[in-house]
């Protein structure tokens, strides 16, 4: 079903279309006008929907203003649009307010709860409040849900010791969910290690502890996602994986483990440091320290098959309400305009990005691409809001090949680059001068692949990092203050744009990019201080920071929208 349209000046109105809560579809029918948004748990994207083409000339980015307008296009009415944009999404905390008052009302929004159906009302009611068309769309999503979990660490000396932990998306219960199980732990930080204790009979009736230090989402997911299949292999009875993020104050990490035969939870990094410490005076100093470290786990779970949670720890209000709530800033800003722009924008709200992301799925199921109808851009955001650094983006494939001897889709890069040079470079009125103007590589995200996949352009939105050096003791921020210079005087890290010649690469999971980043470019954005812990509440940011990332991701859907740019 298509979404209404929402601001009938003339075509190319703004489109608002909304799909899921954290959590999971609601059974009500689609397409009423009181029927339940499913205010989606995690990402938020705006898809830009057009049909013109336009294609420009490859030329050298210049700093000069006049340059880049007379190359690029860059209409004069755009800047005054602009102005307006920002100087609405300043104006007030509205959006730091409303997720605010919702995740204070509903808490974390479980399916099937009453906070989840309370949670989309509230949506639905505000949405209708901008003047905006709110239309839902049902997904059928799988369901977990956690009951009671602890762990114990029985020590020789202090007694049973309270771990922190959290099961994990799909685990299993303990045999016995009351009285849970006791055995020996193995320290294991690669599959290597765990392959080689496991060959020689090391690990069969233990619970393996996996305790590799955070490096990053992308390289370090892979232990929580597998780590209870690939120990169940070897005859364990558990598998613990420690906290996947670079800081912890005793706040483990949930996340999805695929379904295995063991249990499998997160354990707080200190805590696995505690167990890893304990092995190894065992094993350094076995007649001092004679007991090999036990514990005692006891998880208790359900699932069934008709919906789905999203993380029930915290309220879900950096993963992902203020992503979800910009994006709709974002249009209500672009509702205000006296003309809107070209190309509509429409704001979906997606459900199950933590398991199968079938919100994705579906919605590009519902929604093919036609001659008439087809998106040119999908913008996510689902690495966190703080304040802005800019966007990554992967240009489109398949427009290339509709207009064989045209430019290479690479142009829109460079188009890219020069808007944000040309719009953004300027400002210094969010939050540091030149806020959100950069463009970075890698734009997929989990909820907009499957419109990646079909050659559609993507982008997500980039948090800077917030605790900057000099202005932080963090020992996780970046390495160079703002202004700081390398050896050759040049600022750390400046990042050289480097042509993409087609080459797509799809993740399902959050990415830090490995790219050389300036003082502001972040090496987690803070983001992972807080995923899928109790700490995801709203004092992780300010009013003030989401009135910027607003500012900055309405600006760059302008743009986007306003330009006639095959992307």
């Amino acid at each position: 079903m298509l979404p209404q349209t929402l601001n009938e000046k003339q075509p190319g109105s703004l489109l608002s279309t909304t799909t899921g809560t954290p959590g999971v579809a609601t059974n009500h029918a689609p397409g009423t006008i009181d029927s339940r948004m499913r205010f989606l748990k995690g990402i938020l994207w705006i898809c830009l929907i057009g049909s013109a083409i336009y294609y420009l000339a490859l030329v050298p980015i210049d700093d000069k203003k006049g340059y880049l307008r007379e190359k690029y296009h860059f209409e004069k009415h755009m800047q005054a649009d602009i102005d307006q944009l920002v100087a609405g999404s300043l104006e007030s905390s509205i959006v730091w307010d409303r997720l605010a008052e919702m995740t204070d009302l509903y808490g974390s929004r479980l399916a099937g709860t009453d906070a989840l159906e309370k949670s989309i009302d509230w949506v639905i009611e505000n949405v209708k409040s901008d003047g905006l068309t709110v239309t839902t769309e049902e997904v059928v999503v799988d369901y977990w849900q956690r009951r009671e979990e602890s762990l114990y660490f029985l020590s020789p000396t202090r007694g049973p010791v309270k771990m922190h932990i959290l099961g994990l998306g799909y685990s299993i219960s303990t045999p016995d969910p009351i009285n849970g199980l006791v055995a020996e732990i193995v320290v294991v930080h690669t599959k290597d290690e765990l392959d080689q204790l496991g060959q020689a009979g090391k690990v069969e009736g233990k619970v393996v502890l996996w305790n590799k230090p955070f490096v990053s989402y992308n390289q370090d997911y892979v232990y929580r996602t597998f780590g209870a299949l690939w120990s169940q292999e070897y005859g364990a009875l558990a598998s613990l994986v420690r906290s996947l993020g670079p800081f912890s104050l005793q706040t483990p990490h949930t996340g999805v483990s695929y379904a295995a035969d063991i249990p499998a939870a997160s354990i707080s990094a200190e805590d696995a440091d505690i167990l890893e410490r304990s092995l190894k005076r065992h094993q350094k100093d076995p007649e001092k320290f004679p007991e090999w470290p036990k514990v005692k786990l006891t998880m208790s779970a359900t699932t069934d098959l008709e919906s789905r949670i999203s993380w029930d720890i915290g309220v879900g209000a950096v993963d992902d309400g203020a992503g979800c709530f910009i994006a709709w800033e974002t249009l209500r800003q672009l509702s205000r305009l006296q003309r809107p722009p070209r190309r509509t924008v429409r704001v979906v709200f997606w459900t199950a990005e933590e398991n199968t992301s079938v919100g994705g799925v579906v919605y590009a199921k519902n929604h093919p691409e036609t001659n008439s109808s087809r998106h040119v851009f999908a913008f996510e955001s689902d690495t966190g809001v703080f304040d802005p650094y800019g966007i990554s983006f992967t240009p489109g494939q398949s427009r290339k090949e509709e207009t064989s001897g045209g430019p290479s889709n690479s142009d829109a890069f460079d188009f890219l680059l020069a808007a944000g040079d040309y719009f953004l470079g300027p400002r210094d009125d969010l939050g540091y001068p030149g806020a959100g103007r950069h463009v970075l590589p890698d734009g997929e995200g989990a909820d907009i692949e499957p419109l990646c996949n079909q050659g559609i352009a993507c982008a997500s939105f980039t948090p800077a990092d917030p605790f900057p050096l000099p202005y932080s003791t963090s020992p996780y921020a970046i390495r160079g203050a703002l202004g700081a210079v390398d050896g050759d005087g040049k600022p750390y890290g400046e990042y050289r744009h480097k042509r993409l010649h087609g080459h797509r690469r799809h993740h399902r999971h959050h990415r830090h990019h490995n790219h050389q980043r300036d003082a502001r470019r972040p090496v987690d954005s803070g983001y992972f201080y807080y995923h899928h812990t109790e700490a995801d509440t709203m004092s992780a940011f300010t009013p003030d920071q989401l009135k910027r990332s607003a500012a900055v991701m309405t600006i760059w859907t302008y743009i986007v929208a306003e330009s006639s740019v095959e992307f």
